[in-house]
């Protein structure tokens, strides 16, 4: 920027005016003395510290608020600082080394629940982790559906790093079916949600963070169940309730909104110096031995429904309870209530000769199926020998006239 010095009248061409020492910087198109801008910078002064510190004051106003009252954000700084996941390992470990203690960290005595308030585990999350998209399997089809019959949500949300998609063989089509059965089966990308929290959702491809997990829970209130465990049995509504498996790993999570992170007490060992806890096991499918007393199991390898058709092991009859709504072993058996008509359906679109191995289709309808009839439908007639052979043997087949459609559907 040029310095004008002050012209023998005394003005300054300018629109903005900066004063220092005894200097007028000038830009452009207004005519003004230096002792006419000092005379304004003194006026405006008092104005200038006015609106800095009323500034000041509404920054400090807004820290006070964030600090005193941490509840308004979605995760408080207190959750954000639990370490959850590192004190569950704490328990864990100390549990394993001596199986006495073990079971009484999970044996703690139910408390009678009030009787003046039912908690209900009205919301249920689910957190799908992986960036790169994988197939929604039957196993996690019926993880959903065990939630939905024992606890009975108002709402699911299905939290996801990327949504689950349908196999090449278009066999695992469980999402889109959840989706189109369960009206209040919400999913949300984990980017919504992750902008809100420092803390981390995932720790590897289908394994959810436990910190991240608390702090989601115990913000909204309700029950986090793993993608691949079946919930066996309704978690008390009066105490936060943990549940993981062998490796530590979080399988299921209950807790009201609100709950303050648990504290560690550590006399002879570590343990939750809270009485309000339980922390249970979640075995895999393959160690489980009573499921009238677990809360709950994981799937831990693909499965099918076949897989569950014949079994009657604890666990086929559960997991058969959640797809078939029946526990029981499904027994195939004939009906002759209702029978279908023995008659064969062939089709033929567009005429020309038949050849032979058509010849031996229609031929072993009716001498091997023996079937009535079989009924040809086409836009035309075949021709040729063979075709000529069965009409003068008299053999049972009759031809439908059907108009060449060409597509199936709008596309």
């Amino acid at each position: 920027m040029e310095i004008m010095k002050e012209n023998v009248s005394g003005c300054f061409f300018l629109n903005t005016v900066y004063y220092h020492q005894s200097y007028c910087y000038c830009i452009c198109m207004a005519c003004i003395t230096c002792s006419d801008v000092h005379e304004l910078l003194i006026m405006n002064a008092p104005r200038r510290r006015a609106i800095t510190l009323a500034t000041g004051a509404f920054i400090i106003l807004i820290l006070y608020v964030i600090t005193s009252y941490q509840k308004l954000l979605f995760f408080s700084v207190t959750e954000l600082h639990c370490q959850f996941a590192e004190k569950l390992q704490s328990v864990f470990a100390e549990s394993s080394l001596h199986r006495e203690r073990f079971t009484t960290v999970v044996s703690l005595p139910q408390h009678q629940p009030s009787q003046a308030t039912v908690v209900g585990h009205a919301t249920v999350f689910y957190i799908w982790c992986g960036v790169r998209r994988r197939p929604f399997e039957f196993r996690n089809y019926l993880s959903v559906r065990s939630a939905l019959r024992t606890l009975r949500p108002d709402a699911v949300w299905f939290y996801c790093e990327s949504e689950p998609i349908v196999d090449s063989r278009l066999y695992n089509t469980w999402w889109q079916e959840l989706i189109d059965d369960v009206p209040f089966f919400h999913r949300q990308n984990l980017r919504d949600v992750g902008h809100l929290t420092p803390l981390n959702a995932c720790e590897d491809p289908g394994r959810p963070s436990a910190d991240f997990v608390f702090a989601l829970v115990t913000t909204r209130g309700g029950t986090f169940v793993d993608e691949s465990t079946i919930v066996v049995s309704r978690p008390p509504d009066d105490r936060l309730t943990v549940a993981v498996d062998s490796n530590v790993r979080l399988r299921l999570l209950n807790a009201h909104r609100g709950t303050s992170c648990p504290s560690l007490s550590s006399n002879d060992s570590w343990s939750w110096s809270s009485q309000n806890i339980r922390v249970t096991t979640c075995p895999s499918h393959l160690e489980l031995n009573d499921a009238n007393t677990t809360l709950c199991f994981h799937v831990a390898q693909s499965l099918y429904p076949k897989d569950i058709w014949w079994s009657n092991s604890s666990v086929s009859q559960i997991l058969r309870l959640q797809f078939y709504n029946s526990a029981e072993v499904q027994q195939l058996l004939p009906s002759y209530k209702r029978l279908a008509p023995n008659v064969g359906h062939v089709v033929w679109v567009g005429g020309g000769k038949m050849n032979f191995l058509f010849f031996l289709c229609v031929l072993s309808l009716l001498h091997v199926a023996k079937v009535d009839v079989v009924y040809i439908h086409g836009d035309s007639p075949p021709t040729g020998i063979y075709w000529k052979l069965l009409i003068d043997t008299g053999q049972k087949v009759q031809l439908v006239y059907r108009e060449n459609i060409g597509q199936v559907g709008n596309s």
